[in-house]
């Protein structure tokens, strides 16, 4: 009888893939929410409170996630892989910084870079170049790295649901038009201010012609969509509460 041990031993030599589709099927990808990378000036305004992370224990934060086998991703790979365009790394992860405010230039950017990360920036067009926020040319800079992705927040800031549907159109028109001009590059998702979004709210999203967007609510992302959750960072977590969440 024909020995059938170099077939047998052959088996366990092939590569074994997983096809996307399966994968994409199982993925809950963690979205995290920033705001401030910055210690609060004024402990006693609470809501700043709440949105801060200072410079050191956003380094800690990236550095668990170096060590840990996570990849940052943009939102443009996390739906390539959704649409099973492409494959996922072993533990993909979003980060999301809302608002462009300027200690994302001066604190956050120059982490990200030394950990190679990709990021997404919510950039609320028509506050850029006030008080707190980046300028045009911080964000430029910062495009021109390959590393971040500047996505639509409104023009305002508006609290999109209480507007009409053409002021509400307006406002994810023109700042994703605006974006698109000083970026080179197609503005897709939106993160809704404050998180508020309705039905239609997400249609005149559509309208505008973003391909997703993300909210306020806590969960990983498990598929295309115009309200994907996100988790939103504490200053006050330790390490092991940070590692908890993703």
């Amino acid at each position: 009888m024909r020995n059938l041990w170099p077939l047998i031993l052959g088996l366990f030599l092939i590569p074994i893939f997983i096809p996307i589709s399966v994968q994409a099927a199982s993925l809950r990808v963690p979205i995290l929410t920033y705001h401030y990378i910055a210690s609060n000036p004024n402990p006693k305004d609470r809501a700043r409170n709440s949105l801060s992370v200072s410079p050191d224990k956003f380094e800690a934060q990236m550095q668990y996630l170096a060590q840990n086998g996570y990849t940052p991703i943009t939102l443009d790979t996390l739906y390539g892989i959704f649409d099973e365009q492409t494959f996922a790394p072993a533990k993909p992860i979003v980060l999301t910084f809302d608002d462009g405010y300027e200690d994302f230039y001066t604190n956050a950017f120059p982490i990200l870079r030394r950990f190679n990360f990709h990021a997404v920036s919510f950039i609320p067009t028509g506050l850029i170049g006030g008080s707190y926020y980046m300028n045009w040319n911080q964000i430029k800079e910062i495009a021109s790295s390959g590393l971040v992705t500047f996505e639509g927040h409104s023009v305002t800031h508006a609290n999109l649901p209480s507007l009409s549907f053409a002021a509400a159109l307006k406002q994810l028109v023109d700042s994703k038009n605006v974006l698109q001009a000083n970026t080179g590059y197609p503005v897709n998702f939106v993160a809704y201010p404050y998180g508020s979004t309705d039905g239609t709210i997400q249609s005149a999203a559509r309208q505008a012609g973003y391909i997703g967007g993300v909210g306020t609510w806590y969960g990983k992302a498990w598929g295309p969509s115009m309200n994907m959750p996100r988790i939103k960072i504490s200053g006050f977590w330790s390490i092991k509460e940070f590692a908890a969440r993703l």
